[in-house]
C-alpha cells in the first residue's frame, strides 16, 4: 500500500464524523503537503472497491466515507445534517428471511432531528 493510501484510510478510519473527500483532503495535506485532490479521490475509490472503508451516500450531499470494521447504518439529523452511526442488527438475515433473496449489500441512512436540534427548537 502507497504512503498516500494508508495516510487516506488511517484519516478515515480513525474520524468521528464521516468526512468528506474534501476533508480527508485538507487532514492529508496538513501531513503531506505534496498530495493533490485527484490522488484522495483515487484512493478513496480503490479503499472503498477494495472493502478497506465504506462511502456512505447521503442525497443531494457529497459522499463520505467511514470505517467498516463494525456492520452498522447511519442517522442524519435533518436539521443541523450530522451523521451519526447506529447499529441494528443482522438486517442481512432479516431482509433474506422476508424477501426469500439473498441481499449481498444495501444502504440504510435513517433521517431524524438529533437531541442537540431538538433543544435548540425549545
Amino acid at each position: 500500500m502507497t504512503k498516500q493510501r494508508q495516510l487516506i484510510k488511517n484519516i478515515v478510519i480513525s474520524s468521528k464524523c464521516h468526512p468528506t473527500a474534501e476533508q480527508v483532503f485538507l487532514k492529508a495535506k496538513t501531513v503531506m503537503p505534496s498530495i493533490v485532490m485527484a490522488t484522495v479521490y483515487n484512493n478513496l475509490n480503490a479503499l472503498t472497491a477494495a472493502g478497506e472503508i465504506r462511502r456512505v451516500t447521503v442525497c443531494g450531499e457529497a459522499d463520505r466515507y467511514d470505517n467498516v470494521e463494525i456492520p452498522h447504518e447511519h442517522l442524519k439529523c435533518d436539521k443541523c445534517g450530522k451523521i451519526s452511526d447506529i447499529i441494528i442488527g443482522d438486517l442481512f438475515s432479516e431482509l433474506a428471511e422476508r424477501t426469500g433473496i439473498q441481499i449481498t449489500s444495501y444502504e440504510l441512512n435513517l433521517h431524524y432531528i438529533c437531541g442537540g436540534c431538538r433543544v435548540n427548537d425549545i
